[in-house]
This record gives C-alpha cells, structure tokens and sequence, in this order.
C-alpha cells in the first residue's frame, strides 16, 4: 500500500522552483497528500533557518534532514534529534593551509549555541553568488579570521572557486582525508563556470541520515521513495526502494535512478504524488 511507504524529497532544484519557492498553492496541494495520509519530508543542504521560511505553512509533522544529513530536526520548532559527528579542527586547518595561500575564500559552517557561517571575503562571482543567496540569512557573519570558540563544533566547510583551482585541493582532501571527510566536487548549478567543493563529516550525508529516520519510524529502506537532482542525493538514492531524478538533474544523478520525472520548475515531485493519491 502506498500508505506504507515514505517519500523523501530534496528541495532546491527538486521540490522547490527555480528561483527557490514554493508557492501557497502548491503547500495547500501537498498538505491535501499529507491529511489523505502521504507520509512526506524533506532532506536539504538548507539550514533550518533557511529551510523553514520557504516551506513555512506545509504540515511537514515528520522529521526533515538538513543541512546534508548533518543533523535531524523537527520541523515546527527546529530542535534537533539527530546529529552526526563533526569535522576535526586539524583537518579544517588543512584545509584553510590549502585555501588560503591561493586567495580562496572559505565558508565555513559551525554549530554552538547556534549555528553560523563564517567568511573572510567574497572575491569571485560564484562566492558572491553564494553571499546574495543567503540574504536574511542569520547564520552569515564576515569576520577578520577564523577564530572558534571552544564549544563551536566545525559542520562543514565550502569552497567555490574555478575547477582549475578547486581540483588539486579536493585531490590533497581527498587523498589525505579520505576517511573523515565526506567530500562533493561539482559544477554550481547557478553560475556555470565556477565549482562548489563542500565537506561535512564522512558520518554527515542524506543517506546515513534517512537510515536513521526509517529506522526511527520502523519503515523498511525498501518502502523508502527518494527525490533528488544532484550530488549530494547519490548517497539516499543508493539505499532507497526507489530513487527518482529530476529532468534537470546532473546527469550522474539521472544514470542512478529508478525512474526520470519532470523538472523542478514544472513541480515535478508534487504532479507525482497528486498522480499516485489523487489517481488511485
């Protein structure tokens, strides 16, 4: 029965439109598929703080994953019931010894009190590109160098510069840090011609992170349904009973899937499920 499966989507360039919204009309469509019984959420790159405004109003009453499976969180309060493992501060200064020499600007993401992300600059377009996303974004905060508090955790870490410059510090990552760091080099999918290398924790991925909620909710990774576009939905499309890709979705992502829908500026993933509870 479909009332026994679970439907997890990611949001940018899957759930969400291309300019990162989801309109009232398609919340009022999807909350319908909830009340009729359609267990859905959602596991995102996003923040909670950056998720929660766009989906603000949808009757998410599971858990969602964010920040790419670095923790789990109600989505009402934004508390967190998960959390994977941190990055090791010699590593980060590894890395920052790889970054900086080149003038690469790095973001780096932490949890203490709360979480945040530091900057020193923003030089290229792509990193600017990043800095204009994040407009209202609370977590954001320049600062003059990167210097911790003790009880602030290392999440993550982003570098967004050409390949050229970007490959030869995820081949040193790569090598070096194999098995702490879980790492994603590619093409940003909003400025072409600039590349996003990202790391979290080897534990910290969407994967790991829906295996921890199936087994909370007693679901079978085979009842499981996946949505996704991009790198970073390869690690939940290789556990899932289904993975479905989006037409827009890198290509690498389309050869792993079950199943090729609609684009995300088409709200592929909400004509899907209205096609599965609405038809039957």
């Amino acid at each position: 029965m479909d009332k026994e499966l679970l439907y997890i989507s990611d949001l940018d360039g899957t759930l969400l439109l291309p300019d990162s919204s989801f309109p009232d009309d398609y919340k009022k469509r999807l909350n319908r598929l909830i009340d009729m019984g359609l267990r859905f959420t959602i596991a995102t790159a996003r923040n909670y703080d950056s998720a929660h405004p766009i989906l603000n109003g949808l009757n998410l009453n599971l858990p969602v994953i964010l920040f790419n499976g670095v923790y789990l969180a109600d989505f009402n309060t934004g508390n967190i019931l998960e959390h994977s493992d941190f990055i090791k501060r010699e590593v980060f200064q590894n890395m920052l010894g790889l970054a900086l020499p080149q003038g690469i600007d790095p973001f780096i993401y932490t949890f203490g009190e709360k979480h945040q992300l530091y900057y020193l600059n923003a030089t290229n377009p792509g990193s600017q590109a990043y800095i204009k996303s994040l407009e209202g974004d609370g977590r954001l905060c320049q600062v003059p160098r990167f210097d911790f508090q003790e009880e602030e955790k290392i999440s993550g870490f982003l570098l967004i510069d050409t390949h050229e410059r970007l490959e030869p510090i995820y081949q040193s990552l790569d090598e070096k840090h194999f098995d702490h760091l879980n790492l994603y080099f590619a093409e940003d999918v909003s400025m072409k011609g600039y590349y996003w290398l990202q790391s979290f924790h080897q534990e910290a991925s969407k994967g790991n992170m829906v295996e921890i909620l199936a087994k909370k909710m007693n679901v079978s990774l085979e009842n499981v349904v996946v949505f996704g576009d991009y790198l970073n939905d390869l690690d939940m499309f290789r556990i899932a009973g289904r993975a479905v890709a989006m037409e827009n979705a890198l290509q690498e992502v389309k050869s792993s899937a079950n199943e090729i829908i609609g684009s995300n500026a088409q709200g592929a993933v909400l004509q899907y499920l209205e096609s599965i509870w609405l038809d039957k």
